[in-house]
Order: C-alpha cells, then sequence, then structure tokens
C-alpha cells in the first residue's frame, strides 16, 4: 500500500487506483485496497463505483480507521454532483453500520431536503439532534426543513441557536433571514442577511433572499437592486427571474416586468415560477388571455394537490377567470369548483366531530380570519361590524395575519376579545386552534385574495362557516356553509354559481364607514373646467375591450367632456399609453384622456363630475367613495355577484335609475345625466347626507342583521342531526 499512497499524495489517481485493483485481484477481501478504491473512485468521480468498493470494505472490515472520513468524501461528491438520491441511498446504507453518528442523518436529511421531502428530512434530522444537539450544521439544516414545511416560528428557535454556537455562519443567518421574512418580521430579516452578505459577498442567492426581504417590506426600488447584482454575480442564475420580474411589476414598472419575462423565458421554459410571476404582470397589464396561458403553463409543472405554489397559481388564475369580460359564468363557476376537487376536498379526511354545545340562544363564539387587520380597504365595512357586535349575544375571536402591524391594527385589538396572532401557524396549526377555541361561526373575509386562510376553511374546525365582503365571489369551497350578501347582488337563477348556500341579509351586504380626513366637498368641476369629467378609479383588469367601447360611445356623444382613468395600475407611463391607445382606435383624441396614478383618491374625485362603473366586474370602495363626494355613478348590471356591486349599492341608497342592464341603456343614461347639470349640482351637495341617511351607513342596523343571520345559521346547525 506504500505505493499507492506514494501515487495518491502525488495526485497520479489512476496508477494509485491500478495498484490497487491489482492487489484485490489477488486478495479480494483486502480491507486497504478496498478502501483505498473508494476514496479514489471518489475523487475521480466515479461515485457509484466508489460507493460499491466502500459497501465491499464495509463488509470486509466496518471499523476501519478512516472509513467515515472516506464516506463523507464521496457523500459531499454526491452533493457537489447534484445526485440526491443516491445521496440518500449511501448515507441510509451506512446509516445501518452507524446508526450512532449524528452526521450520517443529517447527509440524509440534506438529500431529502434537496428532493423536496421534508417530512421525511425533518424526521431524520430530528434523530440526528438527538445524537448532536449542539451541531450548527444540523441545527441549521432543521431550520430549513421547518421553513419548508412553513413552521417558520419553530425554524427561528433552531437557528438561532445554530448562531450563538456559531455567530459567523453564513447559512444559518440566510436561513434565519428567511424565517423571519415569512413570519413578518421583516427588518430583522434584512439585518440577518445583510450580515451574512457582509460575510461573504461573493454569494448570489444571499442577495436574492435579501431583495425578497425587502419587497417584504415594500421597498421595492432596493430588491430591484439586489436581484440585478445577484444576476450579475451569476447570470444563470434563472431562479431570481420571477423575484425580479415581481418586484418590477410592484414598482410600477409593468412594462419593463413584462419584458424581463420574455427575457427569463428565453433563457429557460422549465421553471414554473417564471410563468406565475409572468402571469401576475401580463394580467396587471391587462393582457388577460395571455396572463391565463401563464398561468396554466405555470400549473403544469407540480402536480401536488397541497402544493401552496400551485394553489396560489389557481388562486391568481381564477383573480383573471373572474375578470375575463368573454367568459359565461358557468365556465368561471367550473374553474372554482375544479379548486376545491383539487385543493379542498382531499382534506375532508381530517373532518371531525364538534364538541360546540348545540343550544340555540346561545352567546355565539365567532371568529373572523382575515390578513385585513391592519390599514387595508376593509377597514372601512369591517370595523363598524366589529365595534357594532352585540357583545352579549357574540364573543369576537380575530384569527389575524396582517403583513405588520399598525395604529388601526392596535384599534382592532380593543375591540375584539380575544386576538390570535396567525401568521406563523401552519394551517393544521390553525385548525386546530380554531377547534381548541371553540368556535361556533367561523367567517372567511379574505376569500381568494392574497394572504388568504381557505386551506383552514377546507379543514371544517367549525360546525358553521361563511364567506363575507372581500373578494366579492363564491370562494368554491364545499366545506364553507354559507356566502353572505344581500338581494341586490343576486338573481333567483344563480344558485349554481356559488359552492356555498347563499344567504341574504335583511338590507345591504355591508355598511360603510368613510375615512372622512380628506374628504371636503367641493363644486362640480364643470363649473371651472366648462366640460363634464367622467371617471373611473378601478383596476385596469376591469376596463376591457367591452368598456373601452362604451366609454369610447359616451365620449363621442359628449364632444364637450373628457375622461379621468387612475388607479396604481397606470403608474407605468407606456401602460398609460397602451390605455390610451384602446380609445384612440375609436377616434377619441389623446388630449381627453387623462390616465395616471395619485393619491389620495378623495383629490381625485375632487375633478370627476360622474362615474362610470366598470362590467362585467363591477368596482367596489371606489363607487362608495364616489358617492361621498357627491358624484353619482352609472353602473352595468351583470354576473352575480361581482357583477352586480354597483347594484347592491344604488338600490342601498335609493338610486336604482343610474342602474342600467344593456350597454346600450349604460351609455344612455350616463349622456342624459351628464346633460342635466343642475342635478350635478344639487347632488354634489346633497349626494353624502342622502348615503349618510342611508342603510349603507347605518352601523346598528348592519350589525343587527348580521347577527341576526349568524343566529339563524347557529339555529340550522342545531336541527340538524348529529353526525
Amino acid at each position: 500500500m506504500r505505493e499507492v499512497n506514494k501515487y495518491f499524495d502525488d495526485r497520479a489517481l489512476p496508477q494509485a487506483k491500478q495498484v490497487c485493483l491489482n492487489i484485490i485481484r489477488h486478495f479480494p477481501r483486502h480491507p486497504d485496497a478496498l478502501y483505498a478504491l473508494a476514496r479514489i473512485s471518489g475523487d475521480l468521480n466515479e461515485y457509484d463505483e466508489a460507493i460499491a468498493y466502500l459497501k465491499l470494505a464495509f463488509q470486509v472490515m466496518p471499523h476501519f480507521p478512516d472509513n467515515r472520513k472516506i464516506a463523507f468524501g464521496i457523500f459531499n461528491k454526491y452533493l457537489q454532483a447534484r445526485q440526491y438520491l443516491q445521496l440518500e441511498e449511501s448515507a441510509l446504507w451506512l446509516s445501518k453500520y452507524l446508526p450512532r453518528d449524528g452526521v450520517v442523518w443529517d447527509y440524509i436529511g440534506v438529500a431529502r431536503i434537496e428532493q423536496g421531502k421534508f417530512p421525511e428530512a425533518h424526521l431524520v434530522l430530528t434523530r440526528a439532534l438527538e445524537l448532536l444537539p449542539n451541531n450548527p450544521h444540523i441545527l441549521t439544516n432543521m431550520g430549513n426543513v421547518l421553513i419548508s414545511l412553513e413552521r417558520c416560528a419553530e425554524a427561528v428557535v433552531y437557528l438561532e441557536k445554530a448562531l450563538a454556537i456559531q455567530p459567523d455562519m453564513v447559512v444559518a443567518l440566510n436561513n434565519l433571514g428567511n424565517a423571519l421574512r415569512y413570519i413578518g418580521r421583516t427588518e430583522e430579516a434584512i439585518e440577518k442577511i445583510s450580515k451574512a452578505v457582509s460575510i461573504n459577498p461573493d454569494l448570489p442567492y444571499l442577495y436574492n433572499n435579501l431583495g425578497l426581504a425587502y419587497r417584504e417590506s415594500s421597498m421595492y426600488a432596493l430588491a430591484i437592486e439586489q436581484y440585478r447584482h445577484a444576476l450579475r454575480l451569476q447570470p444563470d442564475l434563472v431562479q431570481v427571474y420571477p423575484n425580479l420580474i415581481d418586484a418590477l411589476r410592484q414598482n410600477g414598472q409593468v412594462q419593463e416586468s413584462i419584458e424581463c419575462g420574455q427575457h427569463a423565458l428565453s433563457l429557460t421554459e422549465n421553471i414554473p415560477e417564471i410563468w406565475g410571476a409572468y402571469g401576475d404582470t401580463l394580467r396587471e397589464a391587462n393582457h388577460l388571455d395571455a396572463a391565463i396561458e401563464a398561468y396554466i403553463k405555470a400549473l403544469s409543472f407540480k402536480t401536488d394537490g397541497q402544493s401552496s405554489f400551485n394553489r396560489k397559481i389557481y388562486t391568481n388564475l381564477l383573480f383573471c377567470l373572474n375578470y375575463h369580460p368573454d367568459l359565461t359564468p358557468e365556465v368561471i363557476y367550473n374553474a372554482y369548483h375544479e379548486f376545491d376537487v383539487r385543493f379542498a376536498q382531499p382534506l375532508k379526511a381530517s373532518w371531525k366531530k364538534f364538541d360546540n354545545e348545540r343550544l340555540p340562544g346561545k352567546r355565539l363564539k365567532v371568529g373572523y380570519v382575515t390578513q385585513a387587520f391592519y390599514n387595508h380597504v376593509c377597514k372601512y365595512f369591517l370595523l363598524p361590524l366589529i365595534e357594532g357586535h352585540d357583545k352579549q349575544q357574540v364573543e369576537v375571536y380575530a384569527y389575524a395575519n396582517p403583513p405588520f402591524e399598525d395604529e388601526i391594527t392596535h384599534y382592532y385589538k380593543k375591540q375584539i376579545d380575544h386576538w390570535v396572532p396567525t401568521r406563523d401557524m401552519t394551517d393544521d396549526m390553525l385548525a386546530d386552534r380554531i377547534r381548541a377555541d371553540g368556535i361556533d361561526i367561523l367567517v372567511d373575509v379574505a376569500g381568494h385574495t392574497n394572504g388568504n386562510r381557505l386551506p383552514v376553511f377546507a379543514r371544517k374546525p367549525a360546525p358553521v362557516s361563511l364567506h363575507w365582503l372581500e373578494y366579492g365571489y363564491t370562494t368554491g369551497l364545499s366545506a364553507i356553509d354559507y356566502y353572505l350578501t344581500d338581494k341586490p347582488t343576486i338573481t333567483d337563477d344563480c344558485a349554481h354559481l356559488f359552492s356555498e348556500t347563499v344567504w341574504c341579509l335583511d338590507g345591504p351586504a355591508y355598511v360603510y364607514r368613510p375615512d372622512t380626513r380628506r374628504a371636503e366637498l367641493t363644486p362640480p368641476p364643470f363649473e371651472q373646467t366648462g366640460v363634464i369629467t367622467f371617471g373611473s378609479l378601478s383596476r385596469s383588469t376591469r376596463i376591457n375591450h367591452r368598456v373601452v367601447r362604451v366609454w369610447a360611445t359616451i365620449l363621442d356623444a359628449m364632444p364637450n367632456s373628457q375622461l379621468i382613468i387612475n388607479s396604481g395600475d397606470f403608474k407605468d407611463p407606456q401602460v398609460q399609453e397602451e390605455m390610451a391607445s384602446r380609445f384612440m382606435r375609436y377616434g377619441i383624441d389623446r388630449s381627453r384622456l387623462h390616465i395616471g396614478f395619485s393619491s389620495p383618491s378623495w383629490e381625485v374625485l375632487k375633478h370627476i363630475d360622474i362615474g362610470l362603473d366598470c362590467f362585467p366586474h363591477n368596482s367596489g370602495t371606489t363607487l362608495l367613495e364616489s358617492l361621498y363626494m357627491g358624484i353619482p355613478f352609472i353602473s352595468l348590471a351583470d354576473r352575480p355577484s361581482v357583477g352586480r356591486i354597483g347594484a347592491s349599492i344604488l338600490h342601498a341608497i335609493g338610486h336604482e335609475e343610474w342602474q342600467a342592464y344593456t350597454e346600450q341603456e349604460y351609455a344612455e343614461k350616463a349622456i342624459i345625466l351628464a346633460h342635466d347639470l343642475d342635478q350635478l349640482r344639487s347632488l354634489r351637495t346633497g349626494l353624502r347626507q342622502e348615503m349618510e341617511q342611508s342603510l349603507l351607513m347605518n352601523e346598528p342596523a348592519f350589525a343587527r342583521s348580521v347577527e341576526k343571520a349568524y343566529r339563524q345559521m347557529w339555529q340550522i346547525y342545531c336541527e340538524r342531526p348529529e353526525e
């Protein structure tokens, strides 16, 4: 073996291997030669051959002095070559010889993490930590797998322990930053990942993760800078592109975001996250058909029915379908039903019996599930209900996962009996908590919006569940019992378009409490401009080809008029010009179109005489804001329920005369109203008072209406035979 060692020291590996082969030809069970062959084959990147020799060597002499070191050397080669299945199989084999070696179990864990086998990885890393509880590498890997299992609060504990042992461990700092980001502690996340960057500034993935932390803090320009730096360091790091596409979109650089997506797809079409981000930016630019195609492509890669990525992409697909101007209600609903089949119905096996007392008159425990417990548009509707609840009748629980806490969050906390932060809870954990709290009525206030917890509702954690307010259409979940709305929002024949039983309140579907700080009334703008100004503060996806055609018809019939389109979707000048070009095709002069974004909305509304609602998906809060500013709006009733939001509002305030049922009627009503200048003056000063005296702003009446519905739903449950 001296000759072998000499060749090995000189890195003459083929010669060393040949000498060993000569030895085992004569002495097949020569342990030194077999172990040497394993080590040499590994160094020659002949991994499978190396493992074969190692297995023979262990059979001959399992307690060879350097066998552990040789095995780990081969394992590292598998890691470098990304041959994770072979690594897992080899490490599992070695664990039979070295069952109390924590590092061996760690290798198995790493191999499983890289293959996406996170529950199995957690199992073996738990074993590794039993053997080596203070090993920072194993602690870090455990943190990593817990992040992948969406148990980020637990991950923080392991990662902080790893860093207490080895403070400059870059991987642990990075993983800790990711875990903190997921549970909303973004400032700390930025601090940890920035520290990792300062220790090793040459690792591209650190800049990518730092960008993600900045994005969570809505610091999109800084996020873009980090992503681009990562790509400068490693141009083929295509995993960065979905994040860059998203940050550009969020920063209002929509056209650049589209171009970035096209460039990324020219590099590779095999990363679903790129297709998903590309779909998002196409949706933002109102290219709905192309966005739908991108989402379908993104969904084609992963078949896992419980994939959080697939669920998010499918939700975005539903969003596009909801706004599509040319699809039938039945086609759209079928996609919601498919969501239920794919992501929710498999969870029915986890349903359990309820221990809640079936007493019809008891004080009800009502839980509201939403991330909107902060300065979010939902506050105009949710706060009045929370405040208005009769605490003798209901005990209120908030299952809250706001992206951050602010003064509105703290105000909510004062109004709610039980505040339960849920951001760091998995869906199973939250469902168990709701069940343990004994909730009688569970209310989803999110629908398919970002941050929703629909998978929790799919687990049926409360006897009665319902959807209300946010999103404006069915959840698609057969596990949710009721869809809470009002009569104008639905039609007599729409039951087949909802997975839930439609339940109509006595009055409107919501009550509105405006933010009055900047909402002073002003004279109608036509008195200063000399022209009638139509306007919409709606998102671009609502302004489809049907809407553009009708609005252009109105402008064409009213030469002495102009149009304001203002929302966050129109920050990008190229998006503004693209929208303008749609009107210009109908002969509308560009000078009559004022497209852009400014805030707050009250200031924009002061320059509008008549609001124009969108269809088939109506606008929402901006319609109420228009009325409050003395601005009438014309609405077209379309498919339930997103196409009848305007009808609901106009019915509640008593101005059904502004409701149209055909596109021609819509245009005619807008033109007639534009010619009645005396009425516009009167409405400017009197519409707010009408609104304040209507059911739209009668908070006590609304709270009683909702509580009556809750009580009746509970009564139905109590009368139902126990299963």
